[in-house]
């Protein structure tokens, strides 16, 4: 079964999204997206398969200690407890570890999947999480330093992390509750070449403020009202109500 295939199941149950994330606003025709790649799994599954280890214990230490606590501890260590449900025990607890360590593998793979950072020429868009699901827009207007950060064990598998700060913040959104929150930074993980795409993003933030910001508004003409309507701002009916009033006025002043 391919890696997509045995990933369904969960993606369903998480109701996690298909694809990159909404394009941010800019120009879509100069659109880059860049999710980490298998460097990054490697990666988390080393810390994963070390994790495993006191797991594994647990669960091998809740069988012995169920089937053969008689023989370990006694006929009487558990006088409480009838005898015939010890080794039910041991058998739900190591279930429930081996459940929760094919849980965290699933994730691994899925977190791998949902890493999505898009970029265009006007903004940045992260989408990260699995089960609590976010995604942050940081406008280039805001972003200030692009920082980088890589330990050895990450230097060794060829990956980094970089850290976007900006000076307002982004706009942190949960799709699943949506809700938004103010963010002074953005983190972007385990990209492979990393210094890249650190100077991709402070290329285009420099371009960006380097153009100017906002949008200009086409001056009106001389005598032209708001709408563009030659000045005129009532009907004809309302100008003849303005007219007597007007008159109105005029009589009581004489």
């Amino acid at each position: 079964m391919s890696n997509k295939a045995w990933l369904a199941l969960p993606r369903r149950i998480l109701k996690l999204p298909e694809g990159n994330p909404p394009i941010p606003h800019g120009d879509p025709t100069k659109v880059e997206t860049y999710n980490p790649d298998e460097a990054y799994l490697h990666y988390r599954m080393l810390g994963f398969l070390i994790g495993t280890v006191p797991a594994l214990g647990i669960v091998v230490g809740a069988l012995v200690l169920g089937f053969f606590h008689e023989a370990l501890l006694g006929p009487n260590a558990f006088p409480d407890v009838p005898p015939a449900l010890i080794p039910v025990a041991g058998v739900l607890i190591a279930g429930f570890v081996l459940a929760s360590l094919a849980f965290s593998y699933a994730v691994l793979h899925l977190e791998l999947d949902m890493l999505r950072y898009t970029l265009t020429d006007q903004a940045l868009r992260l989408r990260r999480g699995v089960v609590g699901l976010e995604e942050v827009t940081l406008s280039f207007a805001n972003i200030q330093n692009v920082k980088f950060d890589q330990g050895p064990l990450q230097r060794y598998f060829g990956i980094g992390d970089l850290i976007v700060e900006t000076a307002g913040g982004g706009a942190v959104v949960n799709p699943q509750q949506g809700a938004a929150v103010g963010a002074h930074r953005g983190l972007i993980k385990g990209v492979s070449y990393p210094e890249e795409l650190r100077d991709t993003i402070l290329r285009r933030v420099k371009q960006f403020k380097g153009a100017g910001l906002g949008v200009r508004t086409p001056k009106r003409k001389r005598g032209q009202g708001p709408a563009g309507g030659g000045g005129r701002l009532a009907s004809p009916a309302a100008q003849a109500l303005l007219r007597e009033i007007r008159d109105g006025l005029a009589a009581i002043k004489g």
